[in-house]
């Protein structure tokens, strides 16, 4: 803003010299002058910059560079895509620590993490943490500087005292609960995990998708992280702008291009315009699991990524499958962690975390049409940009950055047109089509990813099928709603309507409920996906929920902090809800497993009869209960979200 009234100021200033110039018939100079004028004013007004006057010396900063400009390069000329993105979540992914950008608002905090006291202090306008740091007994009192998230989470980072190092505060803010949780509860971890991340974490790793042209330039005895903008800004889409911004002074220019048809600016990117595999890339460059290729480390590390949208990604970076194990990235990566696989992917490559969606939509058959052109990617769906006529509120259309409409069946009938006729599409789903079961996603697109204390929806474009989940152990589509039904009455249906061959299932795969085994068998994963479900409205109707709370209940003492949190959720959707006014998610296990047992007690046993879910006209089959929690998977399990 202030450059925009200094520009105006100093154009204003120019024109009475140019009305004299004129008056004296020296028009030649006099519109030199005025151009001159005129070229600053739009330099100036154009180029609001992040660029930070007072460079501070205990954080990462922003310095546009090697070709990027800055977000602020392109609100005059584009004024609407500027403010839908500046009220995006990907805007707020990483930004300076304030009173403004800091959600939780207060002047001083006393929390506890797990019996160690942590104090929040602001100090004028700057945010102090005293904190135990380490298996140290010694507290550190150190300056917050940055955050991250502003949607779901919002994590905190205090400066180390090593230059532009950061390290973690031990506690989360959840923004929907308004709470404050221990790190380690947020994420799923197995609960002994007490260790913090290393310092220096989000300079060497969190920035590469958190920022925009992200510069680690770490090495021995250095940290000096900068970046081109914080947050997901126009560029890390439509590439570097300088050379657009140069090139669109010209206003003739800029008028040829607005009003062809046919003639499109070949100095900036569009996402929208590649084909799908290139349009897919410029988001899987943060949402996949990629390493960078061997020969680009160096570079890396002092310059940031080579990839540029447009390009293709595989010549930069390595994007993880299970078929790549013998890439010497990989077979680093691996030394370093032997669980890297498991702690992100299902084993049969698909990812079972959010933030990896690239995985799954490149492993979709409608991502390939068969000639590279515009197949299903990212953009089939998802805008980056709120479209005019999108009548929603901006905050609705943020939650997900959906097109119109594109939260439902119309996603899937842009392509297959013959499902807009409802009797076919009931045909096609054998379900009537206003129910769950005729929403195309949740049979195609099934809720097999979590993250951020949910679960999330895969996105490869599959058909449900019982074969692969008793190959790879992922929940297929049919029971996550119909939890209350087993794999041989899901089977029989698929074996029937689509011609689906039967399998060789295991007596309780045969016999008990699909949602039953998983919540009392399953790993924390699945536990955690499962306990989500149950709390879902599709779900619910399908299923029902007089049964679910002594299955539910259990998870409330569960090892896993954030299925704990889940459960007590999805307790909570029930029309008859239990009291939980007294739990807490961080109850000691003892405690926790007491408070379990109350409400199992407590529980009323509906007047019915269902084996599948262990119930008789006693009430549930406690014995059979208690021999199926018996054998939970009780692998260590961590999800890299």
């Amino acid at each position: 803003m202030e450059a925009a009234i200094t520009s105006v100021l100093a154009l204003l200033a120019l024109l009475p010299l140019a009305l004299q110039l004129l008056r004296a018939s020296r028009r030649g100079l006099a519109f030199v002058l005025i151009g001159a004028g005129i070229a600053v004013t739009l330099a100036l007004a154009t180029s609001l910059l992040p660029i930070e006057r007072v460079i501070p010396s205990n954080r990462p900063i922003e310095r546009p560079q090697d070709g990027y400009v800055g977000s602020g390069s392109c609100r005059s000329c584009h004024p609407g895509e500027h403010a839908s993105w500046a009220n995006s979540h990907h805007r707020a992914m990483t930004q300076q620590a304030t009173r403004e950008t800091l959600l939780a608002k207060f002047d001083a905090l006393d929390l506890d993490c797990f019996g160690e006291p942590v104090s929040l202090r602001w100090r004028g306008d700057e945010l102090w943490v005293s904190m135990q740091r380490g298996t140290s007994s010694e507290r550190i009192d150190r300056p917050v500087v940055q955050l991250t998230g502003s949607h779901h989470a919002q994590a905190l980072w205090y400066s180390t005292g090593n230059e532009r190092e950061l390290g973690i505060v031990p506690l989360v803010y959840r923004v929907a609960e308004r709470r404050w949780l221990p790190f380690h509860a947020v994420f799923l971890m197995p609960p002994e995990w007490r260790t913090l991340p290393a310092d220096g974490t989000w300079n060497q790793n969190c920035n590469g998708c958190h920022t925009t042209h992200s510069m680690p330039r770490v090495d021995t005895g250095r940290v000096d992280t900068m970046a081109a903008e914080f947050g997901i800004a126009c560029e890390a889409c439509h590439g570097p702008g300088e050379r657009h911004c140069n090139e669109n002074r010209d206003p003739l220019r800029r008028h040829k291009i607005r009003t062809s048809e046919e003639t499109f600016d070949e100095t900036v990117e569009n996402p929208t315009r590649m084909n799908a595999a290139r349009d897919a890339e410029t988001c899987g460059q943060c949402h996949s699991v990629s390493i960078v290729n061997r020969e680009h480390f160096d570079s890396w590390r002092e310059q940031g990524s080579p990839f540029r949208p447009g390009q293709e990604l595989a010549k930069s970076q390595l994007v993880v499958s299970i078929a790549d194990q013998d890439a010497p990235e990989l077979r680093r990566k691996l030394q370093q962690d032997p669980q890297f696989f498991s702690h992100t992917f299902w084993n049969d490559g698909l990812p079972r975390v959010t933030g990896r969606e690239f995985h799954g939509v490149v492993s979709s058959p409608c991502h390939d049409d068969g000639n590279g052109l515009r197949a299903m990617a990212c953009t089939s769906c998802h805008a980056m940009h709120q479209e005019e006529s999108d009548g929603r509120e901006t905050a609705e259309w943020a939650k997900s950055q959906l097109k119109p409409g594109m939260d439902g069946n119309v996603a899937c009938t842009q392509c297959h047109p013959e499902f807009t006729d409802l009797s076919a599409l009931q045909e096609h789903t054998h379900h009537a089509a206003d129910s769950p079961g005729s929403n195309c996603m949740d049979c195609h697109m099934p809720h097999t990813s979590y993250g951020l204390l949910k679960a999330m929806r895969s996105h490869r474009v599959e058909s449900p099928r019982v074969a692969d989940e008793v190959r790879t152990g992922r929940p297929n589509a049919c029971n996550l709603c119909h939890l209350d039904r087993t794999l041989a009455w899901t089977e029989g249906h698929l074996a029937q309507w689509y011609g689906q061959p039967r399998l060789a299932l295991a007596d309780e795969q045969a016999t008990v409920a699909a949602g039953a085994r998983w919540l009392l068998q399953g790993d924390a994963g699945v536990r955690a996906l499962i306990a989500w479900s149950a709390g879902w409205s599709p779900a619910q109707r399908a299923s029902g929920t007089d049964w679910m709370q002594p299955y539910l209940a259990q998870l409330l003492a569960d090892p896993y902090y954030a299925v704990r949190f889940v459960a007590a959720r999805s307790l909570r959707t029930q029309p008859a809800a239990p009291d939980l006014a007294s739990y807490d998610e961080l109850l000691p296990q003892a405690d926790a497993a007491a408070f379990a047992r109350r409400l199992q007690d407590a529980w009323q046993a509906p007047r019915r009869s269902n084996s599948e879910i262990l119930l008789d006209d006693r009430g549930l089959q406690w014995e059979a209960f208690r021999r199926l929690l018996a054998r939970r998977d009780d692998r260590p399990v961590f999800l890299a979200e």
